[in-house]
């Protein structure tokens, strides 16, 4: 079995009926076809206007048939050509949406079954010694991710098929969301708010020491609620930033493939959460630069790598290490 087809079997084990089952390929079959079809359309209607431009003008053909030929040119002039060919076009667009939708959606949300698989192979471990929480709550927790993801799909699939009429749905096709979606911002969007709570602006210098505190602090705290069975490897950072308007953003990174809210982490209504597989730094680095957010610094509980420091000082980013 393919890495896709034990995500989906995982997922359908997990949540029953999330997982997209429309067909992306037939999909962006079908928006080439309808562009094509949309092609033909508009030539017919370019056609259709130099003959009756013709007939209309051309006085060897006055009489009975001229004005038949005339009145049926004009009767398909009527049914407004050009006004399907661009519906057409539209629905073509919509198809190609829809069509990526489903294959993003089918994408994380394998990343989110095969996380949640490999937390509860983990937790088994720990059942075989008495403990079986873990392996509840990592199953509850991929549950909760892959209905999340579901629900976004659902949106998205409608969004996609607001310019021309939605494709047909088909079972157990439901949409996806940026997986921090249990109880984070989305991935692309950053929390707005203020460090210790304030929200206030910044000059372009920078921030203050009173802040570089309460973001060890913070990175300090945020790293205590790692559940205990996976605190060896899974690392967290804080990172803040200034947007484009000077607000902070406060950005907290994991090192998953995702940005994956596990059981325990806990973040504040104004912070987004971001990870891509780097190191949390780095995916904070890289999730503030695609939004336009100058960061300014970045703390971690746990040591950095020497490659992860480097990348931060080259961007000019204030690093908090942990204490010693």
């Amino acid at each position: 079995m393919t890495a896709r087809g034990e995500a989906e079997r995982i997922a359908e084990e997990l949540a029953p009926g999330v997982w997209p089952t429309a067909d992306a390929a037939a999909l962006s079959d079908s928006a080439q076809r309808v562009r094509a079809l949309a092609e033909r359309v508009a030539g017919l209607a370019e056609a259709v206007a130099s003959v009756t431009d013709s007939y209309a003008t051309g006085d060897s053909t006055a009489g009975g048939f001229h004005d038949a030929v005339v009145d049926g040119l004009g009767q398909i002039a009527r049914a407004d050509l050009p006004g399907a060919a661009e519906r057409l076009r539209a629905l073509g667009t919509s198809l190609d949406a829809y069509a990526r939708t489903v294959i993003d959606t089918q994408q994380q949300m394998s990343v989110v079954a095969l996380i949640a698989d490999r937390d509860i192979r983990r937790a088994e471990v720990n059942a075989a010694i008495g403990d079986d929480t873990w392996r509840v709550e990592a199953a509850s927790t991929g549950r909760m991710a892959l209905t999340a993801a579901g629900d976004d799909h659902t949106e998205r699939s409608g969004e996609a098929g607001q310019s021309a009429a939605a494709p047909a749905a088909t079972s157990g096709m439901m949409p996806m969301m940026p997986l921090g979606a249990l109880g984070a911002a989305g991935a692309m969007t950053a929390g707005l708010g203020g460090l210790a709570g304030a929200r206030a602006r910044v000059d372009r210098d920078g921030i203050g020491a009173n802040d570089l505190t309460w973001l060890r602090g913070r990175a300090e705290r945020l790293q205590t609620t790692v559940p205990a069975s996976i605190a060896g490897w899974f690392r967290t950072a804080v990172g803040v930033g200034i947007g484009p308007r000077g607000a902070r953003v406060v950005v907290v990174g994991t090192n998953d493939p995702q940005p994956y809210q596990r059981v325990g982490v806990e973040l504040a209504d104004d912070e987004a959460l971001t990870a891509n597989g780097r190191a949390p730094e780095l995916a904070i680095l890289d999730h503030m630069v695609h939004a336009g957010v100058t960061p300014r610094a970045i703390a971690a509980a746990t040591p950095m790598e020497p490659a992860t420091i480097s990348a931060l000082q080259a961007d000019d980013v204030v690093i908090v290490a942990p204490r010693m």
